[in-house]
């Protein structure tokens, strides 16, 4: 939520309004707390509903984009572990031992088109949806045990732009605060159209 409130006003209310949306009340909740304790002002976030529901929802043709190349290119796989679903991964799996971790959305890789080589390079991938997955707790858990008992040396994460992206964060930080571990947190936003920003 920190970096949530940063963006101003109009990013708060559009995230708490995201959360509602979404059913996600426990975050809605804590999100609403942070807002108090830090003397934030919440705004009327129930009120205007989105035109077209969740922005990370609306329809988008990204060919036209110029994305696109028609070479092909050779690259060399990084990925390192398997799996790499959370829902399915070992808290217990020996690479996690003294890991460098990257939590990323389930949409990333396929945005950023260099995500092998920019991101993964080295580390243990670990991958999820904060809006359509629905085991969260049960993530803020089996992360929590990971930093408990792994001795995580970094966490990267690397989410989408549109705000239901942004709960990989509060998840990763609410399962440090229940593990009681103080991680530093690199927070990489991928845009629609494949770029860091």
């Amino acid at each position: 939520m920190g970096n949530i409130t940063k963006a101003g006003p109009n990013v708060i209310k559009a995230h708490l309004r995201h959360l509602q949306e979404h059913g996600q009340e426990h975050f809605l909740n804590e999100a609403i707390d942070f807002l108090k304790e830090n003397n934030i002002e919440v705004p009327e976030y129930e009120e205007e509903p989105l035109a077209g529901g969740c922005p990370g929802s609306i329809t988008r043709d990204l060919r036209a984009s110029g994305n696109q190349t028609h070479e092909p290119v050779t690259l060399t796989s990084e990925l390192g572990n398997w799996p790499i679903q959370l829902q399915l991964l070992n808290p217990n799996a020996p690479y996690l031992n003294n890991a460098d971790l990257l939590l990323a959305a389930d949409c990333a890789p396929f945005a950023y088109a260099n995500f092998h080589q920019r991101f993964l390079k080295d580390k243990v991938l670990i991958i999820f949806c904060p809006k359509l997955d629905k085991t969260m707790e049960e993530y803020v858990d089996k992360l929590s045990e990971i930093f408990q008992k792994k001795d995580i040396k970094s966490i990267s994460i690397v989410h989408m732009e549109v705000p239901c992206c942004s709960g990989i964060e509060v998840i990763v930080q609410r399962a440090l605060e229940k593990a009681q571990k103080n991680i530093i947190i690199k927070d990489y936003t991928i845009s629609i159209n494949g770029e860091i920003i």
